[in-house]
């Protein structure tokens, strides 16, 4: 605790030393320095109308902003932030200037047949290099004006530029239009471009230009930057090269002789045709007599910019900043994209190839016959809570079961509704049907209650809205006849489909179930490292029951508390996708979030209470891939998606989407291919292929709601009780051609099965 109360007090101590540094002006003046005096002085007077000095066609390049003073019958201008008198206005400057208390003047002009290149937005890792490159062979000198965030993104090129002895001005953090930011925004937008330059490359200019140009509708860029210390660079030649489209060739300007300040981009867009142009313009100048210079013939000896200046902490700490918020996110989000594509690719792959194996085996498995009498008697262990309006449905499936020795317990959990006169009026027309009543324990409770009464070697399992297809029972059954590799099976998990495909919801649920347990669960019953059997549509060995001690009250997720606690005893765990089972699922937002909350904190209570299984070889695949990899898909989203969200956004905002586009059709890819193995694999409908493209807008929501609200749960340690949707009746079996469905099944009359059930 200690250190951490000293870690925070050193962040706050370097914050307070290092925050006001790296805010404060590199030059300071000796007046007029507040941040709002620009706009008060603009204030003065109409911005449409003020008094423009020395500005001639093609002539000075330099700006500023100039006091006036009356004095003897005088007009003296000066420098707001010196008061350095400069010079006396004309007598044409005056007439101009009037009784206006400030006047833009325009200076410096370029000598006759020179060419100062200058290059803003830059640098561009494919398009500066180029230029620079073409400057180096025709050995030509040039300005550039980058933007900050640039910089940071590409120091080496920025290194270069000043390696190759070009010059530098500032060009803002972030290339901002001045009028719409507040006054504290343009400064540090002017001073953060400076300190970046000195801690990338120990280099320190005082040039600036505005990044949207034109000073005469930019006077507050211009005022604001003066204020802080910097000379303003205009150009008189502008190839205007932003507007053209890539591959449209751009016209070099014409020379008359006069020397120019010539503004085109290596920056910004695609460029290609910049350099082409600079590659004809160049040489043709030379041509004319032309020569080329940087601004450092034109600038006062204090705006010569500085080399080998030392980087102060103010300015380390800004670049650290900002490659914080600008590179380290792509980093990020690269790492992320790489990690999660590789991963993907080889748990997709290995996943897909082990379930087609398991798939291939259980078609090519033949069965021995089995006479009536020798199948395993079967208990249906029914616990229902207010299932009024299905459970009639329910029965009805099991009813029509092809399996020759079964019962059905069914445990009414406290319902309050009419679910107990449903059931006793059902049970008083079908002999197979036991009705069991008891308060309100929920429904593990009511699980083994049922489990305890039952009378069958093999318990089968399923919810109160959830339909049995007529094989299902006996495609559990003959899994309990002979062992499987050397070991006893003790549950077989079923298939469970959707049965009310009505929305998009139940249809993204729909393709869900398909992928997770064809493929997924496929493959993890191959490798004898199944984690889950849901309870709504399971059948179970009692004895293995028993040594479990059955459904545990300790988790949410009671059956993946009881495949692990089997798993723990030894026995095998078998996946079977003949055995079919159509369920209810939730219709709406809410209810899909609510029961996936529940299901996920049950997990995570499922994978604490068992962690002694986690990385130990003794439990196989299981313990080393299958619960690791239920573990980490709780704990990445848990670390990595907030960081994941953010580096995305900015990415976006910065215009940088072809990474997250990328990732995402690969991850769609790689879903249509699961998706299209699992159809495959079940003869499942193909028009499910068409949730592939949207399915991550509610997989992803879905996934942060129950990720980050069972880790609030779990914190908290608040309770979730049995989840329990709202029901529709609106789960249909789907029509089997050729298949005779018995109108009702026999009650248990032989002597074999009498002798049976006495003995369990």
């Amino acid at each position: 605790m200690s250190c951490l109360i000293a870690g925070v007090l050193l962040m706050l101590l370097s914050l307070v030393y290092i925050l006001p540094a790296a805010t404060a002006p590199v030059y300071q003046g000796l007046q007029n320095q507040g941040a709002d005096y620009p706009r008060r002085l603009l204030a003065t007077q109409d911005l449409d109308n003020i008094p423009k000095i020395g500005f001639r066609e093609g002539a000075a390049i330099f700006h500023r902003i100039v006091l006036v003073e009356p004095k003897d019958g005088e007009l003296l201008l000066k420098d707001p932030f010196s008061g350095t008198v400069l010079r006396q206005a004309t007598a044409g400057e005056k007439a101009v200037i009037g009784s206006s208390r400030y006047a833009l003047e325009a200076y410096g002009r370029p000598k006759d047949h020179t060419i100062m290149l200058t290059l803003d937005d830059g640098p561009d890792p494919r398009f500066t290099p180029e230029i620079l490159d073409l400057l180096s062979r025709e050995g030509v000198p040039a300005t550039f004006f980058p933007i900050g965030e640039n910089i940071v993104k590409y120091p080496d090129i920025f290194r270069r530029i000043i390696r190759e002895g070009h010059m530098v001005g500032n060009h803002t953090v972030s290339h901002i239009d001045f009028w719409a930011h507040d006054d504290a925004t343009n400064r540090q937008q002017i001073i953060g471009a400076d300190r970046l330059m000195l801690a990338a490359d120990n280099y320190q200019t005082r040039l600036f230009r505005i990044p949207t140009g034109n000073p005469n509708n930019n006077t507050l860029a211009l005022l604001q930057a003066q204020q802080l210390g910097y000379i303003h660079v205009d150009m008189d030649l502008d190839t205007r090269d932003w507007e053209f489209a890539p591959g449209v060739p751009i016209p070099a300007p014409t020379l008359d002789g006069q020397g120019h300040v010539l503004l085109v981009h290596d920056a910004g867009g695609d460029r290609s045709a910049t350099v082409k142009m600079l590659e004809a313009f160049i040489p043709a100048a030379k041509a004319q007599g032309y020569t080329f210079e940087t601004m450092q013939s034109m600038l006062p000896d204090e705006f010569i910019p500085q080399h080998n200046v030392a980087a102060g902490v103010q300015d380390t700490m800004t670049l650290a900043a900002m490659t914080t918020y600008l590179v380290t996110p792509n980093i990020v989000l690269t790492w992320l994209f790489w990690f999660g594509i590789g991963s993907l690719t080889i748990l997709t792959f290995l996943f897909v190839v082990l379930a087609l194996i398991n798939n291939g085996r259980q078609k090519r498995r033949r069965w021995d016959d089995v006479d009536e009498k020798d199948w395993p008697f079967v208990s249906v262990v029914l616990p229902v809570f207010n299932e009024e309006l299905v459970v009639t449905k329910t029965l009805d499936a099991l009813k029509a079961s092809d399996y020759p020795r079964m019962e059905v317990v069914a445990i009414n959990d406290g319902s309050t509704d009419g679910t107990l006169a449903v059931l006793r009026d059902y049970a008083e027309t079908w002999p197979c049907l036991r009705v069991i009543d008891q308060p309100n324990g929920g429904k593990s409770a009511a699980s083994n209650n049922g489990i305890a009464q039952s009378r069958g070697e093999v318990v089968v399992t399923l919810d109160g809205d959830t339909l049995f297809e007529p094989q299902t029972i006996k495609m559990f059954a003959r899994h309990f006849i002979a062992p499987r590799n050397g070991k006893e099976v003790a549950a077989v998990a079923g298939h469970v489909k959707v049965g009310n495909r009505r929305n998009l919801i139940t249809a993204w649920q729909s393709l869900e179930y398909l992928s997770g347990i064809c493929v997924t669960r496929m493959a993890e019953g191959l490798m004898g490292a199944i984690s889950i059997v849901p309870g709504a549509c399971a059948a179970w060995r009692r004895e293995a029951l028993v040594k479990a001690g059955g459904y545990s009250h300790d988790t949410l997720a009671e059956d993946a508390d009881l495949t692990l606690s089997l798993q723990q005893l030894g026995y095998s765990i078998v996946q079977e996708n003949e055995a079919v089972a159509w369920t209810e699922a939730p219709l709406t937002v809410k209810g899909l979030f609510k029961q996936r909350l529940r299901w996920t904190y049950g997990n995570i209570q499922t994978l604490y209470k068992h962690r002694k299984m986690l990385f130990n070889p003794k439990y196989g695949a299981l313990g080393l891939l299958t619960m690791p990899y239920a573990l980490v898909s709780v704990l990445v989203p848990l670390v990595f998606m907030p960081l994941t969200v953010i580096v995305a956004v900015n990415s976006l905002i910065h215009g940088e989407w072809e990474a997250i586009a990328l990732f995402s059709a690969f991850v769609a890819a790689t879903h249509m291919l699961i998706s299209i193995v699992a159809i495959l694999m079940v003869r499942e409908n193909v028009l499910h292929l068409l949730m592939v493209p949207i399915y991550r807008l509610i997989y992803e929501p879905l996934r942060a709601y129950v990720v980050f609200g069972s880790a609030l749960l779990a914190l908290r340690g608040t309770a979730v009780g049995w989840y329990r949707p709202e029901r529709t009746n609106s789960v249909a079996l789907p029509a089997t051609p050729g298949l005779t469905v018995p109108a009702a099944m026999p009650a248990l009359a032989t002597p074999e099965s009498l002798t049976l059930q006495d003995s369990l």
